[in-house]
């Protein structure tokens, strides 16, 4: 076993052309202290879909806004391209948006609702792209046909639109500037299957014709084998493992993620004191191999077992 080796490190050869966060840290404070991101290394690179899962309110939503600028982190950084993010003021991120997009989970609250569609598209074209009237007429009406929305839904105001109206019109928005990179958090929630599949497959060609990088964060398993090159999962506000999709799914090694793809195989929860690995609670192979010792007392580090497959675990694959 030794340290992972590309997290937290300066980019260099084809990572300058890459979203890299490193040992990003966000916690929110209320009652009771909310570690959303506790540590968190990913590397978003072009063309290729990294699938983000874990259990709601793990924070993965969170890493995707971190990756993005939207929410500033306590600690850690965020490169873009080799450029650092997290040290930039948002009028010098503004011209950098025009690469990077996202698809809010909560779409309903990333428009206006008292202004009509096409207004809402043709704000963001103008933003980051200089288009002719006729022009943005044209990708507007492609866009719209693209996401399975009818040309008449222009006009209506997008506050009078349904769920899975609204998160296809966000969708639309994301995509009208041929981003570079895509955070897509739950871009398929509200949709039903035969739509589910359309975008999908749009994702997909995005990623091929446009070269796209993509966060795809989902709580669907088979959409996540269906559409990602890499997946990472996610407990608590920490990377437990990342693979290639088909090791991390045919031969996993760390028992937070067999429960994902097999709920049957962790079904309890222990009543432990805090402290050590943050899974154990819950982790059948800390009660099979007997309580040891050393789980109670650190969390394991991300580090790696096979090429290109880390996990945070004591006893990884056993």
């Amino acid at each position: 076993m030794k340290p992972e080796p590309t997290e937290g490190r300066a980019p260099r050869g084809p990572e300058t052309d890459a979203f890299l966060g490193r040992g990003l840290v966000k916690h929110f404070h209320g009652r009771r202290v909310m570690r959303a991101c506790d540590g968190v290394s990913l590397t978003l690179r072009r063309g290729s879909i990294l699938g983000l899962v874990g259990e709601s309110g793990c924070g993965k939503t969170t890493v995707g806004r971190l990756l993005l600028a939207l929410t500033k982190p306590d600690r850690g950084e965020v490169l873009f391209r080799g450029m650092p993010l997290t040290r930039m003021h948002e009028k010098e991120i503004r011209p950098l948006r025009s690469h990077f997009q996202m698809i809010f989970q909560d779409s309903a609250s990333a428009f206006n609702p008292r202004i009509r569609v096409a207004d809402a598209l043709k704000e963001a074209v103008r933003l980051h792209r200089a288009m002719n009237a006729r022009d943005m007429r044209m990708l507007i009406e492609e866009l719209i046909a693209r996401v399975n929305l009818s040309r008449g839904i222009l006009y209506n105001f997008v506050g009078n639109l349904s769920g899975g109206e609204t998160k296809r019109l966000d969708i639309a928005r994301a995509l009208c500037i041929n981003p570079d990179y895509l955070v897509a958090d739950e871009p398929l929630a509200l949709l039903d299957m035969s739509i589910q599949s359309q975008i999908a497959n749009l994702l997909m060609e995005v990623r091929e014709k446009q070269n796209t990088g993509i966060l795809f964060i989902s709580h669907d398993l088979r959409m996540v084998e269906m559409l990602s090159s890499t997946v990472a999962v996610m407990y608590r506000g920490r990377i437990m493992e990342r693979a290639p999709k088909k090791e991390i799914i045919s031969e996993p090694l760390h028992p937070y993620t067999r429960h994902l793809w097999d709920p049957a195989s962790s079904v309890f929860f222990m009543d432990l004191k805090a402290g050590g690995c943050i899974y154990r609670r819950s982790c059948f192979l800390y009660q099979k191999k007997g309580f040891p010792l050393i789980c109670a007392e650190r969390h394991p580090p991300l580090a790696e077992h096979r090429p290109d497959h880390v996990a945070a675990c004591h006893f990884a694959g056993e």
